[in-house]
């Protein structure tokens, strides 16, 4: 195993006994006990994530009616927590990538 493949493993290994991590996978398991809840957020999940990827000029508005639609679940404490837990997550991931890609010379110019 080369060293960066041992340094990747401790990364993960960190990531995963962090707090953040640790509230996402909990509040998870807990919604997930409601299995029509959890489809119902992984559809509002995923239609965010696609609004997201899109960028489409009235993202905004878009936004904003899917969190009316979805508005029955949003309100509730434990949906409210996971979303955050899991915006934790992804900027925790987020920034360890800016982190690589800041401090590594690579000319990606052409992109």
């Amino acid at each position: 195993m080369s060293d960066i493949e041992f340094q990747m493993k401790n990364l993960v290994n960190s990531i995963k006994q962090s707090n953040e991590y640790n509230q996402y996978q909990r509040l998870y398991g807990e919604i997930g006990e409601n299995e029509k809840l959890l489809t119902r957020l992984n559809e509002f999940r995923m239609r965010s994530f696609q609004i997201q990827l899109d960028q489409e000029e009235n993202s905004i508005g878009i936004c904003k009616s899917l969190r009316e639609e979805f508005k029955d679940i949003l309100m509730l404490p434990s949906v409210q927590e996971f979303l955050i837990a899991e915006q934790r997550v992804n900027t925790t991931l987020r920034d360890i990538n800016h982190y690589i890609w800041d401090n590594i010379e690579m000319n990606v110019d052409f992109i």
